[in-house]
């Protein structure tokens, strides 16, 4: 599901987004701020100015961890501080519950996702 959506995206496609994230889906940044979307609306307004402010990459890993899905994004550019990255890739953690994307959870680290997982390192 992770790669069909981020698929979707590239190519400027935000349905499948919208298709599986819940009504009350959050988005949580690394920090917290006013950054962090409430529901699946604001996740997909989101996404499209990512999208329309040229956000490119790739995903290196998607896999399952606990109950949870793990994903290494690896942008093609990135700005001196925006989102932390290790080793070049922002790390995910999604949620689901019933077939649909609950929360999105960025980590700083493999170890911070995995922890928030509830997988060990």
């Amino acid at each position: 599901m992770v790669r069909d959506v981020w698929d979707a995206l590239a190519r400027g496609d935000l349905a499948p987004l919208e298709a599986v994230l819940a009504p009350g889906a959050r988005w949580r940044a690394v920090e917290d701020g006013p950054w962090n979307c409430e529901n699946a609306s604001a996740i997909v307004d989101a996404m499209r100015r990512n999208i329309a402010n040229g956000m490119t990459g790739r995903i290196d890993d998607a896999f399952v961890a606990g109950d949870r899905v793990v994903v290494a994004f690896r942008p093609d550019s990135h700005s001196d501080g925006a989102w932390p990255l290790d080793d070049g890739v922002r790390w995910v953690v999604v949620s689901t519950a019933d077939g649909l994307v609950t929360e999105i959870r960025g980590c700083a680290t493999r170890a911070d996702a995995l922890a928030h997982a509830g997988a060990a390192p």
